[in-house]
């Protein structure tokens, strides 16, 4: 009987019938859990927060073109319910509380332009929003906010109190209205303010403070101070009222001390009544007074010196 041969079929691809060996197995594909779980849950978080992105985006589309294309008004709903829920959460602006040495009046003012009301949502009140508006009033210098969590806003800002006039010799010889640091008030008008120590000089304004303090010190002197002049960026001539004269006086670091010996002499001796050309106070030890011609040379000296 014939021999049957037998029919070759054929096996999968690579399968070679003659060595009789299966394939080597196919490499297994990377299975979701074999991704470190760090990269997965960044990558999930991602892909949740720009659908939910998207999502809000047409949300606000959607009712901004249902309430007639008016997305503030739809701004406003929102800040309405945000206001809502922080109230019920306990996120709500209780305070708004502006620095103790502030004046009253311009501490309501600050609250004014501050914009931020009890009952408001204490995460809407951007304090970086709100210390933008608060440098724009010219009264004020220095400005800081503070969000105390849960339910107060913190405010403190540097009142700037009008301290003399300064002649700006570089737009014209106008005079300016200069705080306690020498800043110039950008709107405050010098007719309003002719009360003022007046004070000329290239420097004269950043020095004026160290002056106008001094002075105050001696009520005698400072109600008859008119014009002080800058000498040099270290010292002052002064000029009081009922005077053509000057008063020479030392560099800053003597002031206080010639300014009490002028006052001393001017309690003893009038020694700004006298008649002179000029008043010399520049010597630690006696002040010095140049006569009018036809008159008697006279030098007065503080404390017996």
């Amino acid at each position: 009987m014939p021999k049957v041969k037998r029919p070759r079929i054929a096996g999968p691809a690579g399968y070679d019938d003659d060595r009789d060996e299966a394939p080597a197995a196919p490499r297994p594909a990377r299975r979701a859990r074999d991704v470190p779980y760090s990269v997965a849950w960044f990558r999930d978080r991602v892909a949740t927060y720009a659908l939910g992105t998207i999502i809000c985006g047409a949300t606000m589309l959607t009712a901004a073109a249902w309430m007639g294309g008016s997305l503030g008004a739809f701004g406003q709903r929102w800040n309405s319910g945000l206001n809502v829920i922080a109230q019920w959460a306990g996120l709500a602006v209780q305070d708004v509380h502006v620095n103790a040495e502030v004046d009253p009046l311009m501490a309501t003012k600050v609250k004014e332009v501050a914009g931020v009301k009890p009952g408001d949502s204490i995460m809407s009140a951007d304090p970086y929003a709100i210390r933008d508006r608060l440098e724009r009033m010219d009264s004020l210098g220095a400005v800081s906010v503070q969000r105390l969590w849960p339910n107060k806003i913190d405010i403190h800002v540097e009142q700037r109190e009008p301290s003399a006039l300064w002649q700006d010799s570089m737009n014209g010889g106008d005079w300016r209205v200069i705080d306690q640091r020498g800043r110039v008030f950008a709107e405050a008008d010098p007719a309003k303010y002719m009360h003022l120590p007046r004070v000329v000089g290239e420097d004269a304004a950043e020095a004026a403070a160290t002056l106008v303090t001094a002075i105050k010190e001696f009520p005698n002197l400072a109600d008859r101070m008119d014009v002080a002049y800058r000498i040099g960026g270290r010292r002052w001539d002064v000029k009081f009222k009922g005077r053509t004269d000057v008063v020479a006086f030392p560099e800053d670091a003597r002031l206080m001390e010639q300014l009490d010996a002028l006052n001393l002499m001017q309690a003893q001796n009038r020694v700004l009544d006298l008649p002179a050309t000029r008043i010399d106070a520049r010597h630690p030890k006696y002040i010095a007074l140049q006569p009018m011609p036809g008159k008697p040379d006279e030098t007065a000296s503080p404390g017996g010196a």
